[in-house]
Order: structure tokens, then C-alpha cells, then sequence
């Protein structure tokens, strides 16, 4: 297992994917995508200057200092110099650097001015991370089908697959291997890290295995499903949320047996030990668990009268909060000819996000969506299923718009021999058991705008998890052109939680395999838009093209 590089790699995820990227096709000889330097150090908070006599820009940011030299590509970032592989180009007045470079650019400046934190094993400890690794691995081989996946679609570029990558992280842990990660401030990883401040081998061993886990293990795992540890934040969220929702006494909660799978894992006496006490408002609206985020949000008349556009830039936040600015937008627009909603780089959030407050206000009459998920029999899989099935046919809904019209488990070889899907995967077919079969009823809302436009969804490769259902659900009604790129692979499939034992590291598992109506996984393809972007043009610039000329 090599050495771990110490990159604090969740900020540095954050700041990338601020990157507002502008195109130039057309405009330059080129034909690159750059980004306004000015622009994008000055919208994270830094000072940008010029200086016209080397014609250079020095930026101060957080502390530290990044140079860069016009038509060079030599930079320096913190007193260290890095070299660039395109350089900075000027044009029209206005300095742009590559998308390549700002990451180099980011990484650099993280890694130059950060305190590295060390985690260390003692032999104590390491028999307690071994304990819950291997409870982990043994957990996801037996519930989870997603190992030959992995296998193809990540690990088979290292040459690896998922049994004997897992097998080589045991042995850097057997050898006390110690963990590196490097922050800006440690105060900004303790609102992500559970870290535990004792010397006992139980903290250490808690604080070791997350930060191997969380830094190590899943990044390479990125991309397929939601394989990975739970933040202390999201952990907070979504207990929050479950909690209020179980103590709501318009709702059957005692059968709601999927809400009291989820409470086993959250409320498991290791997991309170690591992520600490939460105190729940019982009181409050479900939504308000998820942090308001101002700026979630961009809602823009690009053609008065004719086109609007409307995008959320991600679904974990608080939807009441920025329902304060989807409704009236949403009705202030409700007689143009076309609404462009735009959820690219959308990573996920909540799962009715997107039916509850955009779906249900363009509808006029039910609309209903079908999904089909395949699973394992592992105990947990078929447990967690069970109890879908039973939740979803036998208990009120949480939410009054949505009504369960069917719900069926059946073995996956009685539905294959009545299903062509000729790119069915073999691998992955052999490791499923049953599929589950159903359809959900989502009814128009009270304050339906009764758009009666053209809707198109902008979608990429970084629309994730919730952004994907929502992709789906707009494919599955024929409400919206989808336009773009096909989107991640990360569903927003049936999961379940598991609590380690001794550290009490909520791990999530996905266990649902969803497939397009081929049997090509749609964790590996993506799901594909109805038109894919035209030449030369990002999203947004091909719908405003084909709205300009009157296609699709």
C-alpha cells in the first residue's frame, strides 16, 4: 500500500468544483475552456492584482500568496515554484488559466501553507481497526453488488480487483502504517471529523481507521456508488432529520421498519460514543435539518418573456430556503416558452428535492414513475429490502404527494426470463438474487404553476445520486429534454448503514443495482441525455442554440 499523500483532499474537492468555467470555442484559436482568473480567485475571497511591468498577477488569498506571469508557465505559489502545463493567456484584457492548471494551482497552494496531522497505531489499537475493517469488507462483499463493477470500472485501472485491494489495505493497516492528511486549519477538520481527543486504544483506533477509510480506502472508489464513511456533519443531518421524522405523530413510525434500520445504525451506542450527543428540535420540519445555503440558488430571465433559467447547485440544503426563491420564480415564469432548469455538478442531497419542489409544480394532472432495482440475498440486502417493500405498501407516506401504487420483490430469474436485456452484464448478474418492482404516483401541488413551456434539464458527468433520480424521473415522464453528457454513475439507490463495532464509523453501503431498460448498469453509463451537447458548446449554449433555430 504506498504512503499516503498528505492532501486535504475535501477542500481542495470544494474549491474545484467552484471552477466557473467559460468557453471560448469560437472565440479562441484554441478552442479551450478557461477560467477568468480575476473572476474566480476574487469569488473565494482573494486580492488580485497586476503588475504591468513583468505582467504579472499576484494573488493573496487565505495567508498565502500565488503568482503567475502572463504567456509563462512558471508560477509560484507560497515561495515554491510550480510549473504549468499551458500557462496563463490573455485575451480582451482579462487573464485565463486552464482547468489542469487551477487544480494544480489549488493542490499546491493546500499542500505549501497546510499543518500535516499524523494518526499512528499502537498494537492495541490496530487490533481494534482490524476488528471493524474486516466487519466493513465482509459487510459490503455479502450485501453489496457492486465488487465486479468496482472490479471493471475503477480498481481494473490499477490492475486490482475489489477482494485483492481490500487484502492490501489490511496489510497496511497490520503494519501500523501511519496516516497523513494535511489541513489549512484543524479546527475546519473537526467540523468534518469525528476526531476523538483520549489516548485510549478505543480513540485511537476510532481517529486511525477514519482518517485511512475517509482519505484513503474510498477515494479510489469514487464514482461508483456511495461506498464511504459519514462525515460528522451529514451525520448530524441526517440523524436529525430521522429522528423527527420517527417522533412525528401523523406517521406510523413503529412500522416503518426501513426508518428503524436507518435509527439501528445511527443511534448504535459506538456511533453516539464517536460523533457525540445531537440534540434534536422534535418539533421542527423535516427539511430544516439541511443547512440553509445562500447562493443554492441561480434563477436568471436569459430572453424576457420567452426563455427562463433555473439551477440548483446542490440538493443537500435546506429546500424550504430556497423555495424561497424557487416559487417565485417559478410563477413569475410561468407563461415564457421555455424553462431551463440546470442541475450539472449537482452532486445529490435529498431525494425529493427536485419531485417535491420543481416536478410537482409543472405537472396538471398524476404522473407516475416506475423503477426496478436489483439486489443480493446477503442478510442485511434482503432485510433492508423487506423492509422497503413492507414501508412503502403498509405504512402513510412521509410526503402527501407521493402515493405507492406497487411494490413486489420477485427472484431475478423469473424476471430475467420474462425481460430481454441483452447487456445484462454476466459478472454482475451471477451476484444478484431479486429485483424489486415498483411505481410511485407524484401528484401536482397545490401551487402548481400549470407551466405549459418547453422544459429542458441540463445534465454532466457530475450530476450524482439525487441529480441522476431526478434525471431519470424527468426521462420516465417526458416532461423535459435532457441535454448534455451522460451523468455519474453514483445512484441514489437503496443503501443501508452499518455502525463498526468498537469505533462506531458509519459506513453507508449501496445494495441497489439499477440498470437502463438494456441491462447496461447505469452506475457504469450513466444515464444518457435525449441530446448530447453540440460541438463546440457546453449545455446551456446548445439548448439556446436549438431554441434559436426551432429544434427538438
Amino acid at each position: 500500500m504506498r504512503k499516503v499523500k498528505p492532501v486535504f483532499m475535501a477542500l481542495v474537492l470544494a474549491l474545484i468544483m467552484a471552477i466557473p468555467a467559460v468557453a471560448f470555442a469560437r472565440q479562441t484559436p484554441q478552442e479551450m475552456e478557461l477560467t477568468p482568473i480575476r473572476a474566480f480567485f476574487e469569488d473565494i475571497g482573494g486580492i488580485v492584482e497586476w503588475q504591468g511591468g513583468d505582467r504579472s498577477i499576484h494573488i493573496a488569498i487565505d495567508g498565502g500568496t500565488v503568482v503567475l506571469f502572463v504567456e509563462q508557465t512558471t508560477a509560484y505559489v507560497n515561495g515554491v515554484t510550480v510549473t504549468l502545463q499551458d500557462g496563463v493567456s490573455l485575451w480582451q484584457n482579462t487573464s485565463f488559466i486552464s482547468e489542469d492548471d487551477l487544480m494544480l494551482l489549488l493542490a499546491s497552494f493546500i499542500e505549501t501553507i497546510s499543518t500535516t496531522i499524523t494518526f499512528y497505531l499502537t498494537e492495541e489499537a490496530r487490533d481494534i481497526v482490524l476488528y471493524d475493517f474486516d466487519y466493513m469488507v465482509n459487510a459490503i462483499l455479502e450485501n453489496s453488488p457492486w465488487d465486479s463493477v468496482l472490479d471493471r470500472a475503477v480498481l481494473g485501472q490499477m490492475e486490482l480487483d475489489f477482494v485483492t485491494y481490500t487484502a492490501m489495505f489490511r496489510g497496511f493497516i497490520e503494519a501500523m502504517e501511519p496516516i497523513q492528511i494535511a489541513v489549512l486549519d484543524e479546527a475546519i477538520l473537526r467540523t468534518q471529523f469525528p476526531i476523538q481527543d483520549g489516548d485510549d486504544a478505543r480513540s485511537i483506533a476510532a481517529n486511525y481507521l477514519f482518517a485511512a477509510l475517509a482519505f484513503e480506502f474510498a477515494p479510489p472508489l469514487m464514482g461508483i456508488g456511495h461506498l464511504g464513511v459519514r462525515t460528522l456533519d451529514v451525520y448530524t443531518a441526517l440523524l436529525t432529520a430521522n429522528l423527527r421524522q420517527y417522533h412525528d405523530e401523523t406517521h406510523d413510525s413503529e412500522n416503518n421498519l426501513l426508518l428503524q434500520m436507518f435509527l439501528e445504525a445511527y443511534t448504535h451506542p459506538s456511533a453516539v460514543w464517536l460523533y457525540g450527543e445531537v440534540d434534536v428540535d422534535l418539533n421542527a420540519d423535516v427539511r430544516d435539518a439541511f443547512p440553509n445555503v445562500p447562493g443554492n440558488i441561480v434563477a436568471e430571465i436569459i430572453v424576457p418573456d420567452e426563455v427562463a433559467f433555473l439551477r440548483i447547485n446542490s440538493f443537500l440544503a435546506n429546500p424550504l430556503y430556497d423555495d424561497l426563491v424557487i416559487l417565485p420564480f417559478l410563477q413569475e415564469v410561468q407563461d415564457f416558452n421555455h424553462l431551463i432548469l440546470d442541475v450539472r455538478s449537482n452532486m445529490g442531497g435529498l431525494t425529493t428535492y427536485f419531485n417535491e419542489f420543481i416536478l410537482r409544480r409543472l405537472i396538471n394532472e398524476p404522473v407516475e414513475i416506475g423503477t426496478r432495482e436489483f439486489f443480493s440475498g446477503g442478510d442485511l440486502a434482503a432485510r433492508l429490502m423487506d423492509a422497503t417493500a413492507q414501508t412503502m405498501l403498509y405504512m402513510e407516506s412521509v410526503f402527501y404527494w407521493q402515493n405507492i401504487v406497487s411494490a413486489e420483490i420477485i427472484p431475478i430469474g423469473e424476471f430475467h426470463a420474462g425481460h430481454s436485456m441483452p447487456h445484462f452484464n454476466p459478472g454482475d448478474l451471477s451476484s444478484l438474487d431479486y429485483v424489486m418492482l415498483s411505481r410511485m404516483e407524484i401528484t401536482p401541488a397545490y401551487d402548481s404553476i400549470n407551466f405549459g413551456g418547453k422544459v429542458w434539464l441540463l445534465v454532466d458527468g457530475m450530476s450524482m445520486s439525487a441529480s441522476v433520480l431526478a434525471t431519470e424521473a424527468m426521462l420516465y415522464t417526458g416532461l423535459a429534454t435532457v441535454v448534455g453528457e451522460n451523468t455519474s454513475g453514483v445512484m441514489g439507490s437503496s443503501h443501508l448503514y452499518i455502525a463498526l463495532p468498537n469505533t462506531g464509523i458509519i459506513w453507508r453501503i449501496d445494495i441497489g443495482y439499477r440498470t437502463d431498460a438494456y441491462g447496461r448498469s447505469l452506475e457504469v453509463y450513466g444515464v444518457m441525455p435525449h441530446v448530447r451537447n453540440l460541438d463546440g458548446m457546453d449545455a446551456l449554449e446548445t439548448v439556446l442554440t436549438l431554441i434559436a433555430g426551432g429544434g427538438v
